[in-house]
């Protein structure tokens, strides 16, 4: 039978049973109602009046809310027990029967005269006996206000507190209503003698003057200011005042009250003075307001009482048995977990198992734009050679991430925070629970509670995203007690690689849904890449350059790599793809960048030249353009990828120059092909520059060890909480927000086995440009060596020697050994700094020596 019709079938049972219940009490069921009503009335005495609404409303709420039924049940065992104190209470008050008689005496008597408490409410009275009356009433208040704090779910205290603020927001407005009226009357009455005066004035009408026009003494003015007389009060109003008398040599005269008043006679300066007196003192008064309070917070205690607070299912989810998984709420993405764990085995369906025929798809898919010839000169690397991803992940994760959601939501409604968590997305090394919070939740007071978050988790650490970009969520990240790796092999084989047509595109990693991330440094347009040491900096490079080896042909993509560090990207060494042997000398680096710039200067006259835009347009003219005999036909041009390992290392030896290449190249190098990325793990000011960071929007950040490093990188605070080992937070320039990624991993054995294996199928030497740096180097030395030579000091060569042999350099130093003056040994100095023989100045310090002395005379000696 459906769930649905036995729950109806139950609950028009109990609605009949409460019917007849009801009707018994009325003696209208007949004989059977009569003994029902008998055997109610002796249970539970004046309160089997309210026992059977009580059980028809307990049965319809646990129908009605099942996913809850550990809660319902907890509210209607409260229900029952509040009709029992109920019956208590009236037992204790009216002592009908007397509290002393035997328990069995309160059954009959009972059932007998219909009143009393009933045997439960007797029972309870005679244990509460020894606390006396007043004892007994207290303990039983109490009880009662328990039962009802646990059916509504609404604090007592809170209530109280809420309806005495209510009452003091409504006095304080009644006062305030009051002040407003008194105000009003107050300036009405003022106008109106105000203008009861000036009528006076203007019709010369005086009132209140007696027949005796001698009661004042005519020479009164002849002694003191103030004159103090005492009138009579007269009992007939109307026989001391006289009809109007219109007379413009009379003054008027205040009119005279009943009761006996002094009346002080000055002059007019006078009362004006004590008028404004009196003003003064009633605006102090009316200055003085109490502050009003906020009065959203108030609330009706009488709501506390009110049963059908139960009707709010969600409220009720306080009181859940937080031990049983059914108490969070619809979990809609959980469901999903399983199926999320098994995304690296839906994109391994491909059979790789020959290399051969994996060899040959890649080759078609990556040679439909070029000739027979260079397919043949070049063959792509099979993905055998690559390791396969033979972690599992544990079969328990779904528990473990349920158990994790319960303890997240526990947590936060210990704090006061309620929410709902609407789905579990699990990644490789983090899962991410989405929590969306209920009306009036501030977003501010969960990212408050991260710490503790952490500590009721016992996590290593938790990134908050509040919110979630596109979702009305929150995400809460955690790190899974168990972290995964993602292979590369694993992203080169899904088909999110394969169908990007772009020929730099590179695996970046799954983000935390397991989703596979591909960027494409070509819509970048250059990469900034920071992190600590073993962030997994060096990693992500190795990722970058292994995509590109397994996507595009040496005649599509060229490589210049830059490795100040000497012994991280020299395997690279004797690949086809590279312009130059990997550069290790920064000096040399800097050479490299100047040439690329020229180059894109070169590049963009060809494009003038034929009437292109980009790169793109260029290749597609040059392929369709048709060439007579003896004309020189018009190549294609390749993509150039410049991967600098360690940016530190170039600002110090030449910052100047090195920046202004990098600017250079991000501001125009797009359009004509040349692209950068940029690694450093020292992400500071003054290596990752304002211009850079403005020139190169697109950043990769690992795990770093402060806020400051993560907003130099970002902009934005994030990285500091990441786990390492790759991961990192993935922000190009299209998205409004970094998302978190689980970087690829690529072993230096695989890296080796795709170098030897390029190497080893590849027809012929490698022919490297190896005059591209030293026709810079040469062109740049040249240059300087030409404008500068006739403009050096006679002093410059013993100065250099001084500077190197001191191991610092600055100008007093040079005033005081070869006596010169200030302006000179300051010309000296930027001649030295210009030369390379010292750094930059670094503010009131000594400059660093930046050459050998060996190196300095082979200097003097070139120029």
């Amino acid at each position: 039978m459906n769930n649905q019709l036995r729950d109806e079938i139950v609950l028009l049972i109990a609605l009949a049973c409460t019917i007849i219940l009801l009707l018994s009490n009325f003696n209208m069921a007949g004989i059977v109602g009569r003994s029902i009503k008998w055997f109610m009335f002796g249970l539970f005495g004046i309160a089997a009046y309210i026992v059977p609404v009580i059980i028809a409303v307990s049965i319809m709420f646990m129908l009605a809310n099942k996913d809850i039924i550990g809660v319902m049940k907890i509210k209607a065992a409260m229900a029952y027990v509040l009709s029992v104190i109920a019956a208590a209470l009236w037992q204790r008050v009216t002592n009908v029967p007397d509290i002393k008689e035997p328990v069995g005496t309160y059954f009959t008597y009972c059932s007998e005269y219909k009143t009393g408490g009933g045997l439960f409410g007797g029972i309870l009275c005679k244990m509460l006996n020894p606390l006396g009356m007043a004892g007994s009433l207290v303990i039983l208040i109490i009880l009662a206000i328990i039962c009802i704090i646990v059916i509504t779910e609404k604090s007592f205290i809170k209530g109280i507190r809420n309806s005495g603020e209510r009452i003091v927001s409504e006095a304080r407005k009644d006062y305030s209503e009051y002040k407003e009226h008194s105000n009003r009357v107050r300036m009405a009455q003022k106008e109106a003698r105000e203008e009861a005066s000036a009528n006076a004035r203007m019709n010369n009408v005086v009132r209140g003057v007696t027949n005796d026009l001698t009661i004042y003494d005519d020479n009164r003015n002849e002694g003191s200011d103030i004159d103090i007389t005492e009138i009579e009060a007269v009992d007939n109003e109307d026989d001391m005042y006289s009809d109007d008398i219109y007379d413009p040599l009379i003054t008027p005269m205040p009119r005279i009250s009943r009761e006996p008043v002094w009346e002080l006679h000055t002059d007019s300066a006078s009362e004006e003075n004590e008028s404004e007196h009196r003003d003064e003192m009633v605006d102090l008064d009316e200055s003085y307001d109490i502050p009003d309070k906020d009065d959203n917070m108030s609330e009706d205690v009488s709501d506390m009482t009110d049963i059908s607070g139960m009707a709010n299912v969600s409220g009720m989810a306080n009181v859940t048995d937080m031990t049983d998984i059914s108490g969070v709420a619809n979990i809609s993405g959980m469901a999903n977990v399983s199926d999320m764990t098994n995304t690296s085995d839906t994109d391994n369906t491909s059979d790789v198992s020959n290399p051969s025929e994996t060899e040959d798809m890649q080759v078609k898919e990556n040679t439909a734009d070029s000739s027979a010839e260079s397919s043949k000169q070049y063959k792509f690397p099979p993905v055998s050679l690559l390791n396969r991803n033979t972690n599992s992940k544990a079969s328990n994760l779904e528990r473990e991430n349920r158990d994790t959601a319960i303890t997240l939501k526990q947590t936060l409604q210990n704090f006061g925070v309620k929410v709902d968590i609407t789905d579990i997305s699990c990644g490789p090394s983090v899962t991410r629970y989405e929590l969306k919070p209920e009306l009036g939740v501030k977003v501010s007071r969960i990212v408050s509670l991260a710490d503790d978050i952490k500590l009721s988790l016992a996590a290593a650490d938790i990134r908050i995203e509040a919110p979630i970009p596109g979702k009305s969520a929150i995400g809460i990240e955690v790190p899974n007690k168990e972290a995964g790796s993602v292979f590369l092999r694993e992203l080169i084989e899904t088909d999110t690689f394969k169908n990007t047509s772009s020929k730099i595109a590179f695996a970046a990693g799954k983000d935390i849904a397991g989703k596979t991330i591909v960027a494409d440094i070509a819509r970048m347009p250059h990469l900034l890449i920071a992190g600590a040491t073993g962030s997994g900096k060096s990693v992500c490079i190795n990722t970058i350059i292994m995509s590109i080896l397994y996507k595009a042909r040496p005649d599509e993509v060229k490589l210049i790599m830059v490795d100040p560090k000497v012994v991280e990207l020299s395997i690279y060494n004797g690949i086809p793809h590279l312009l130059l042997p990997v550069v290790t000398e920064p000096k040399k680096a800097a050479g490299a960048l100047n040439w690329a710039v020229n180059e894109m200067n070169t590049r963009y006259k060809k494009f003038a030249g034929v009437g292109a835009r980009n790169l793109k347009g260029y290749n597609d003219i040059a392929a369709k353009m048709e060439f007579k005999e003896g004309e020189i036909p018009v190549e294609k041009l390749p993509e150039i990828v410049i991967i600098i390992d360690e940016l530190a290392d170039l600002m110090m030896v030449a910052p100047g120059e090195v920046e202004d290449a990098i600017c250079r190249l991000a501001q125009l190098a797009r359009a004509a092909g040349i692209h950068m990325v940029i690694a450093t793990q020292r992400p500071s000011v003054n290596v990752i520059t304002g211009l850079i960071k403005a020139n190169v929007p697109s950043r990769i950040a690992f795990s770093v060890s402060s806020g400051v490093d993560s907003r130099t990188i970002l902009d934005m605070n994030g990285a500091e909480k990441l786990l390492g080992k790759g991961d990192m937070l993935y922000f190009p320039s299209n998205i409004p927000k970094p998302i978190r990624v689980q970087g690829a991993f690529v072993s230096d054995e695989e890296v080796s086995k795709v170098v030897q294996f390029l190497k080893d199928n590849m027809s012929g030497e490698v022919n490297y440009d190896e005059s591209i740096t030293e026709t810079a180097i040469a062109s740049k030395a040249g240059g300087q060596a030409a404008e500068q030579q006739d403009d050096r000091d006679s002093l410059f060569a013993d100065a250099g020697r001084f500077v190197i042999e001191k191991e610092r350099g600055s100008i007093g130093m040079l005033q005081r050994q070869f006596k010169i003056g200030f302006n000179r040994a300051g010309r000296i100095m930027d001649q030295l700094a210009d030369a390379g023989v010292v750094g930059p100045e670094i503010g009131t310090k000594p400059r660093k020596v930046l050459m050998t002395a060996e190196e300095f005379e082979e200097f003097i000696k070139n120029i």
